[in-house]
């Protein structure tokens, strides 16, 4: 495969990639959660808005639910090791 092909295809992957981690402000905003709130408080909304979407059927829904738990446990377990890097 050329040369400028792969590159391509790398950039397009990571693309992708990125297009999968969300934002620490918008996982915040889809559990309408603030940045005070406690791990305990964001898994009652993820768990309250998470079975709401799949009793509804929304998928799309609920896999923005699930993303928006995946970035702030990340934040939080960076909290926990005393890092601020997200």
């Amino acid at each position: 495969m050329p040369q400028n092909l792969v590159l391509l295809k790398k950039q397009w992957q990571n693309m992708r990639r990125a297009s999968k981690i969300m934002a620490e402000p918008e996982a915040r905003q889809v559990l309408g959660v603030a940045e005070n709130s406690s791990w305990e408080e964001i898994l009652q909304k993820y768990d309250n808005l998470f079975e709401r979407n799949a009793k509804s059927g929304s998928f799309y829904l609920q896999s923005k639910v699930h993303r928006a738990k995946e970035c702030l446990e990340t934040v939080y377990q960076k909290k926990a090791e005393g890092t601020t890097e997200a």
